[in-house]
């Protein structure tokens, strides 16, 4: 028998205490420390102290190790003698929370400190009272007594130590750092010295370093990875040292929560109750399926071979399962969480899409459109963010939890020590060989993907491979990425089966012992044969959310990293916005006026400089200059796709920057120089102007434009398509259509940049009664190369780097003769080459060849 069994209730709470109190606080500990990024130290004397600390908790747990075996010897010298429960747990326990302490630091090339020390202070502060108590009560124990007490008196002696040493170490540092102006690292607490902020990054996955020990060369490992995907990781832990924590980068995920919380659909909402009705069944139902058996195993065991049948018992038993199976509530709760990932689908991609298509010009000029696609496609991932968090992650950890009380109910305390060690463990090995495995798994791909390449290249190349004979190079050289790719496989598989190896045999050692036990007290009498048969029956329930825990981590890791992108492009913001105190633009008669407007897109080069000029109502303004002077800027100005850098654009004397941008833009009408269409029918493409066209308006409008003909004249009219951006349609073809657009529109003002660039002489003839009706009575706005067409414009400006140089009617430019002249000279002396003595012109037209031929004469001598 015990020779315990009057131990004081004091040294017992002190027994079940120690052990927990240590690892929990180590445990949190160390998770605030990866949450809030704390600095390892990294001095001189660094791995000294490592050192010194590690020899010192080995001996502590070589204490509790002596202990356990003087408990075992006094057992085998005193038959029917056996260690009370508290002494078996404060021992077992104790060596299991010492050891992960002394396996971090073992592990750690650069330990933060303070959880080891909080831990050991923590420990020491329990096992003084501990060996006293133990001292009182046993002091006229017998030899076995007094060793356990010396190895107790060892042990404190020893955990005072290491926090005196601790201690020193850390004051010292303090010092030094204070000393330099900067303090680094706390003694205990995270913001002891204000600078909680000022940590190191290289406790986070995929930082630079770890302190919890491995490989501490993350970046390393990063070699493998595409670009784009080091990208994400480089720019999360830029982030990461901007907030400080784990916690400040979470913190920004929150925009993503009213696009996964449906606070205004009620459907949606109860179908998330319905989800979290079905958790709590499930939990009930992992317990209750497995008590059922047990119980029908204790009736057929009391009325073994009396006929009788547990039919109810039976019956219990069978409704349970059916509803712990697919059939049962998972079909309930698959079809409930439907909706849920469809809602969070439409309110990601939508909410993208939107922020999207409302960022400025600045953002569309410099966007990659693949980038911005795939960024929506991988943040949609967070769709099941929410339903994995709450309905994944959550009931495994509660499952857990259950488990440890299900099975000390069944049993004993002894069982519930098992299952957390087998379920610390599990994890534990899960985590370090998906650390092991996750690189050689990047260099796998890198592989592959390097022997695809050769292939494809040698392929695609063969005429090339051919010309130069390489083929037997290519051959030796695709053999060579063969080979490269079958041991980087070999390693990634070798890494991946040792470690599920590793974590099936600490599930297989768990089950194996749960049974040996479970078996004993059965036999003891401590227990029924039903709690038996439930246990084991349980056990199945036990290893799936231990297999989930390190999968989820990972899982919840690879949706934040997805999600990255789609971050970092909600937090990209308009530079062009309505102003708080915007109203529509009323329009009146259309007057436009710049005012000694200067603009840059890059603050070191102006693009423009003090332009101001004014157009009437209805009057046609030409803006003509050399390519790169900042005329189609000035259209961009005008629509507002950039604000002014100085000076002022009104629109019937309302600045535009205090007008609202789609009352601004509804007021346009544009026919650019590179028209682009959608790929959808013609009627369509021109619809898109006035959606609430009529097909008799949209034909009416291609007259005008003079493409109505050419439309008739397709297989398919106006149900033609026109393929990506309008490439089956010709040139010509695709301003016709842009032009019948602006048409369509009836806008307030006309803006036309290069507008019939592209259209033949003869067909421009036709257009350019279609623009008079157009432009009638409408401020016109014209960017043309071709200056034959805007000899009637009412207004023109020469731009030349961003200033207008010259400006007045086309005679009065003529009369100037300046720089519109020589534009004009230019262009006449390239036609006249073009169509050589063929073509007939009047006296102005030969005084401009003569002149750009003197021209031409005079640049020709110099260069000579």
């Amino acid at each position: 028998m015990s020779r315990h069994s009057n131990t004081p209730v004091a040294l017992q709470v002190l027994h079940y205490a120690t052990p927990i109190v240590v690892f929990l606080y180590s445990t949190l500990a160390k998770t605030a420390a990866s949450c809030f990024l704390h600095k390892p130290t990294k001095k001189t004397d660094a791995q000294t102290r490592r050192y010194a600390a590690t020899t010192i908790l080995l001996l502590v747990n070589a204490t509790l190790v002596a202990q356990a075996i003087a408990y075992f010897i006094e057992s085998l010298a005193h038959p029917g003698y056996w260690a009370t429960q508290d002494c078996v747990v404060y021992v077992l326990g104790s060596v299991f929370a010492y050891g992960s302490l002394t396996l971090g630091l073992l592990e750690a090339r650069h330990p933060v400190w303070h959880p080891l020390l909080g831990s050991c202070l923590a420990g020491a502060a329990l096992e003084i009272p501990t060996t006293v108590l133990q001292a009182v009560t046993q002091a006229n124990g017998n030899d076995f007594a007094f060793s356990r007490l010396a190895l107790q008196v060892s042990r404190c002696i020893l955990l005072v130590c290491f926090c005196a040493s601790g201690g020193w170490y850390t004051l010292n540092e303090r010092l030094q750092n204070r000393q330099k102006g900067d303090e680094t690292e706390p003694l205990l607490s995270a913001t002891a010295n204000g600078h909680a902020t000022k940590t190191n990054y290289a406790t986070v996955p995929g930082s630079p370093e770890d302190h919890d020990g491995g490989d501490s060369t993350d970046e390393e490992s990063d070699t493998d990875e595409p670009d784009q995907v080091k990208e994400l990781k480089k720019q999360q832990r830029k982030r990461l040292r901007q907030t400080g924590s784990w916690l400040g980068y979470l913190k920004e995920f929150k925009i993503f929560i009213p696009m996964l919380w449906p606070s205004k659909d009620r459907f949606v909402q109860a179908c998330l109750v319905v989800i979290g009705i079905v958790l709590v069944a499930e939990r009930f139902l992992n317990v209750l399926i497995p008590r059922q058996l047990g119980i029908i195993t204790d009736e057929l065991t009391k009325g073994n071979g009396n006929g009788e049948f547990p039919l109810r018992a039976v019956g219990i038993w069978m409704l349970l399962s059916w509803l712990g199976s697919r059939a049962g509530v998972y079909t309930l709760q698959s079809l409930a969480e439907l909706p849920v990932q469809q809602f969070a689908y439409k309110s990601i991609g939508a909410t993208s899409f939107s922020h999207i298509m409302g960022l400025s010009m600045d953002f569309h000029n410099e966007k990659n459109s693949g980038e911005l696609i795939r960024a929506i496609s991988q943040g949609q991932n967070l769709q099941g963010l929410l339903e994995f968090v709450c309905f994944q992650i959550g009931p495994v950890f509660v499952d857990l939890a259950i488990a440890f009380i299900y099975v000390y109910l069944l049993f004993d305390i002894y069982m519930s020590f098992i299952l957390a060690f087998v379920g610390i463990a599990y994890i534990w090995v899960g985590a370090k060989t998906t650390a092991w495995s996750v690189k050689r798994r990047r260099r796998f791909n890198t592989a592959y993907r390097n022997e695809s390449k050769i292939q494809n290249e040698a392929i695609n190349n063969w005429q090339t491979v051919s010309h130069f004979n390489r083929g037997k190079y290519e051959c030796d050289r695709y053999s060579g990425s063969i080979d490269a790719f079958n041991k980087a496989e070999m390693k990634y598989y070798i890494a991946y089966f040792m470690g599920g190896g590793a974590q099936s045999l600490i599930m297989v050692l768990g089950r194996l012992a749960a049974t040996f036990l479970a078996i004993y007290r059965v036999s003891q009498g401590a227990a029924p044969v039903g709690n038996f048969v439930a246990l084991t029956a349980y056990w199945r329930s036990i290893e799936s959310p231990m297999a989930q825990v390190s999968w989820s981590i990972r899982k919840v890791t690879s949706m934040l990293t997805d999600s990255e992108r789609l971050l970092q492009l909600f937090q990209t913001k308009p530079s062009v916005t309505d102003a708080p105190n915007a109203v529509p633009l009323s329009i009146k008669s259309g007057e436009v006026e710049f005012d000694e407007v200067d603009f840059s897109y890059d603050v070191r080069k102006s693009t423009l400089k003090a332009v101001s000029f004014t157009a009437k109502p209805g009057k046609t303004v030409a803006l003509v200059g050399e390519t790169g002077g900042g005329k189609s800027t000035i259209l961009k100005l005008l629509y507002r796709y950039y604000d002014v850098s100085g000076g002022s654009i009104r629109v019937d004397g309302q600045d535009i920057r205090g007008v609202t941008l789609d009352s601004l833009r509804d007021s346009f009408g544009m026919v650019p120089q590179d028209p682009a269409l959608f790929n959808i029918s013609i009627m369509e493409n021109v619809r898109y102007a006035r959606l609430d066209a009529t097909d008799d308006e949209v034909k009416e409008a291609c007259r005008a434009a003079a493409i109505h003909d050419k439309i008739e004249a397709f297989p398919d009219g106006y149900k033609a398509t026109v393929g990506e951006r309008g490439v089956k349609l010709s040139g010509g073809e695709l301003q016709r259509v842009s032009i019948a657009r602006a048409i369509l529109r009836g806008p307030h003002i006309v803006l036309l940049d290069e507008a019939t660039s592209m259209i033949d002489a003869e067909t421009e003839a036709t257009i350019q009664e279609a623009f008079k009706r157009l432009t009638a009575s409408r401020t016109t706005f014209i960017i043309a190369h071709r200056l034959s067409t805007i000899q009637h414009a009412d207004l023109i400006l020469v731009i030349n780097d961003g200033q207008v140089v010259e400006r007045g009617t086309h005679d009065e430019l003529f009369r100037q003769n300046g720089k519109y002249v020589a534009l004009w000279s230019k262009q006449l002396s390239k036609e006249v080459k073009d169509i050589g003595n063929t073509l007939h012109v009047d006296g102005k037209a030969a005084a401009l060849i003569d002149l750009a031929q003197q021209e031409e004469s005079t640049s020709d001598s110099k260069k000579d």
